[in-house]
């Protein structure tokens, strides 16, 4: 029996793709809506992930996530490379600054010093520089992103000039080069090398110099250390040696897993943006089942007369009941290997920038058991149909 439900499945095939083509949507809808927020949300903690070299993050115990330092005491530095267990401790300085172009216009970009000395906090996806140009005098990487786009250049760029400047955004632009200069607060930085970051949560270009450079270009305060980065000795656990550094030191420290779930978290519950894309992928997946489920009861509706028939010659309810499971399990997988495959096809052509794309087995996980669930509720409404015929009807 379960070869005739295929045979019937297969035998009509503008239904048989009509299911197919359901689950299909339905599939990629899950698949690659998931996708897509996991690679969003994988960017609000890049400035952690960016900096693989640091076990641990330290910082003012008020800080929520990565995007938000409170600058801290430098001694804290000091006190933090005096904890039993760390190899050695390095400062990072992140804020934001205005970058001031030639066209007259501003532009608000992420600074990151990193440490003079050993360059950790330096990504190491660099291009068209080597990691000593840095060092260069008033030398500054910037991002490739943000150097095609919020920072780029009038094809003919006026000289510098003090002052109001007429600032005009029509005229044809360029990325930035090297050897192209900036303003930050009144300051010079010469382009010395680009940085390839992909996308970030927050869409603001991204320029790295030295923490003295960065120190020094920045309005003064009391305090300017953002954050301190530690390395665990070979053999020790950095989450416990996090918690010696939070009880000798009074200071915040997260591993930078813990660190990276912060910030995950905090823009979850905090920010009205992700609970409007939570919103739109939950009306993908119940538009996705509805249609499913919809299409696969329509197949089943329009075969009753062979499920009576079957009725009349004495099938079993269990036999129907196992034959329309057979039907909606092979249809609907169907579909679920393809829209996850134009998913996975989606997601490698286009570009990340603007599309930002992670499949991971939770993803995976969820679709499939949304895809189950679309089986169990369609072979639910067209069993219960298929058990109310009356095999009398065949004959009318």
């Amino acid at each position: 029996m379960l070869v005739i439900a295929l045979k019937m499945l297969f035998g009509d095939r503008t239904k048989f793709y009509g299911v197919v083509l359901g689950s299909f949507l339905c599939t990629f809808l899950i698949t690659h809506m998931l996708s897509m927020f996991n690679g969003m949300m994988a960017r609000s903690y890049a400035l952690v992930t960016d900096i693989p070299q640091a076990d641990i993050w330290v910082m003012d115990p008020a800080v929520r996530y990565a995007d938000e330092p409170i600058p801290i005491s430098d001694n804290a530095l000091l006190r933090v490379r005096g904890v039993p267990g760390v190899e050695w401790a390095t400062p990072l300085f992140t804020g934001t600054l205005r970058v001031r172009l030639p066209n007259g216009g501003f532009q608000g970009a992420l600074v990151i010093g990193v440490d003079d000395a050993s360059l950790i906090g330096l990504p190491s996806n660099l291009k068209q520089c080597d990691p000593q140009d840095i060092r260069r005098a008033d030398g500054v990487f910037v991002d490739v992103i943000g150097a095609r786009t919020s920072l780029a250049l009038p094809v003919n760029s006026p000289a510098w000039a003090h002052g109001p400047a007429r600032v005009d955004y029509t005229g044809e632009t360029r990325p930035l080069h090297l050897s192209d200069e900036v303003m930050v607060n009144d300051h010079r930085l010469i382009v010395s090398g680009f940085v390839d970051l992909g996308p970030r949560f927050l869409a603001k270009p991204v320029l790295y110099t030295t923490y003295s450079r960065a120190v020094a270009i920045s309005p003064p305060t009391r305090s300017l250390l953002s954050f301190v980065l530690v390395k665990a000795k070979p053999g020790e656990d950095p989450t416990a040696v996090a918690r010696e550094i939070e009880q000798r030191t009074w200071l915040r420290a997260r591993t930078s897993k813990e660190f990276c779930d912060d910030t995950y978290w905090y823009y979850m519950l905090m920010t009205g943006v992700v609970s409007r894309i939570i919103f739109m992928i939950a009306t993908a997946v119940v538009v996705g089942l509805s249609v499913s489920s919809l299409l696969f009861y329509l197949f089943t509706a329009e075969n009753a007369k062979y499920y009576m028939t079957f009725k009349t010659l004495g099938t079993t309810d269990r036999r129907l009941v196992g034959m329309v499971a057979v039907q909606a399990l092979v249809g609907l997988w169907s579909g679920f290997g393809l829209g996850t495959g134009a998913s996975c096809l989606l997601g490698v052509l286009l570009p990340a920038e603007g599309m930002p794309y992670q499949l991971t087995g939770s993803v995976m996980g969820a679709s499939a058991g949304a895809m189950l669930l679309v089986a169990v509720v369609a072979s639910t409404l067209s069993t219960k149909r298929v058990l109310k015929l009356d095999p009398s009807d065949v004959f009318k």
